[in-house]
């Protein structure tokens, strides 16, 4: 039995191209260049650039839910 395989479309590309781009902490240049490279809209890859520098922002207990104070 053969493997099923993922879509190939641009919601699973930029799925992937974002968490790489977390995952090694990548400029917002090269995360655009990456995702044009992959046929990913220039809104697309602006929406991917703006989301990963805001995550990349984010106070690490605001992004993993520990330490967060309560009220």
């Amino acid at each position: 039995m053969a493997p099923t395989e993922l879509p190939d479309n641009a919601s699973i590309r930029a799925s992937r191209l974002i968490a790489e781009a977390l995952v090694k902490r990548q400029s917002p240049t090269r995360i655009a260049q990456k995702a044009r490279r992959h046929g990913i809209s220039r809104e697309l890859a602006r929406t991917m650039v703006i989301a990963c520098g805001a995550t990349s922002m984010e106070p690490h207990d605001q992004r993993d839910g520990e330490g967060a104070t309560r009220v």
